[in-house]
């Protein structure tokens, strides 16, 4: 993964991740006009293949940016001022639904977890009972800061006993972590094309249920002409094989490519493949003498590894040892975190078992460095028992 000026070869984060060489190839391609007939068929063919990923048979848009512009706008499209949403909170990019909310006139009521643990199914049931008024929920499948897993089966079916819509942020396990929006009650939701599709930065997919067009087209003032707006896309897209302004070509070309590949692999797989890999490096951790963030092996992820800094080691420097003398770029913590986590992302095509033996390789060496007491080899061990 090197490039000029680069000592990385190995991009362990979670997002962006590694691109293949056939994603790569297909982004090299000549742009053409995106309403030329070829790239009409093109898109179609696209859309209906990401559909397949998310194992979906409802509306599915691919909006223009990068994953954010998806969360903001499940939002900013159902949400009439004074609006009560429900935002479930044990992690940043659960709490940051809460501003999103905010920003467009709703209110929050919050159900908050310890950062370390899932949601519960059952406080979700009580926050509901009690707020009779809520419109919405928010949850994220997957936290990216903190590694866990939310049990959005059981959310999503318990919030339609309510008669709310579902948000779900699933920007960093779809395509890696087994998910059926149509089955699990899911009426909005988002991907990422950066995280376990594996490709560039650039995109934001979007399932959407016939209810969630319903609550957008009853909305005091629908969101009309705007970046945000998803009715737009069904309008133009969706009805007209149009678009709301011009695509990005390229990007679209590489997910074209990217889902071609995850599809030829088969999701089976690429579920299977994910878990081996998070399985060995947690496993590693563990063998290393470090502590996983997650209160349990249970809710971790299988697209990222939340590790907690160990006492008397400086984070930031671990990170930038791995980086610059072994070609391992890892991630650190976010907002709110400072200092308590370091992550290590195994999602879309870096999740593979060779890029985990290389990386906790790095890990071993770097601790050792920095006076850590870990056994050389304890780590890789485990990695290799997958093999």
């Amino acid at each position: 993964m090197e490039t000029a000026g680069s000592k990385i070869r190995y991009l362990m984060t979670p997002g962006p991740v590694e691109i293949s060489p056939g994603t790569l190839k297909a982004l090299s391609l000549p742009v053409i006009h995106h309403y030329s007939p070829e790239f009409i068929e093109l898109f179609e063919k696209t859309t209906e293949k990401v559909k397949k990923v998310f194992q979906t048979k409802k509306d599915l848009i691919i909006m223009q940016g990068e994953a954010v512009v998806g969360l903001e706008a499940s939002v900013a499209n159902i949400l009439d001022a004074g609006d009560k949403i429900l935002v479930l909170d044990n992690g940043p990019y659960g709490a940051w639904f809460g501003i999103y909310v905010e920003n467009h006139g709703g209110v929050v009521v919050r159900l908050k977890e310890d950062y370390n643990k899932a949601i519960d199914p059952d406080k979700v049931r009580a926050a509901l009972k009690e707020n009779k008024e809520i419109k919405a929920l928010t949850v994220v499948h997957m936290d990216t800061p903190v590694g866990i897993i939310n049990p959005i089966k059981e959310i999503c079916k318990i919030a339609k006993e309510f008669g709310v819509l579902t948000i779900v942020d699933s920007v960093a396990a779809l395509g890696g972590i087994d998910i059926r929006p149509d089955d699990w009650d899911i009426d909005i939701c988002i991907c990422g094309s950066q995280k376990c599709l594996s490709c560039p930065p650039a995109l934001a997919p979007i399932s959407i249920s016939e209810e969630a067009w319903k609550v957008m087209d009853e909305k005091k003032t629908p969101l009309k002409l705007s970046y945000l707006s998803m009715t737009d896309y069904r309008e133009t897209w969706i009805k007209n094989r149009k678009f709301p302004f011009t695509p990005f070509v390229s990007e679209i070309y590489a997910l074209n490519a990217s889902t071609t590949e995850i599809l030829e692999e088969g999701l089976p797989n690429v579920f299977a493949r994910h878990k081996k890999v998070a399985e060995a490096i947690r496993d590693a951790v563990e063998a290393i003498g470090l502590e996983l963030w997650p209160s349990s092996q249970k809710i971790a992820s299988d697209t990222v590894t939340a590790i907690k800094v160990p006492n008397g080691i400086d984070d930031e420097k671990l990170r930038r040892i791995m980086a610059e003398k072994y070609g391992v770029l890892i991630a650190g913590d976010v907002a709110g975190l400072e200092g308590k986590i370091f992550r290590i992302g195994h999602m879309g095509y870096s999740a593979r078992m060779d890029n985990a033996l290389v990386t906790i390789a790095a890990l071993e060496r770097t601790l050792q460095e920095m006076k850590f007491p870990v056994e050389i080899g304890s780590g890789v061990e485990e990695i290799l028992k997958y093999f």
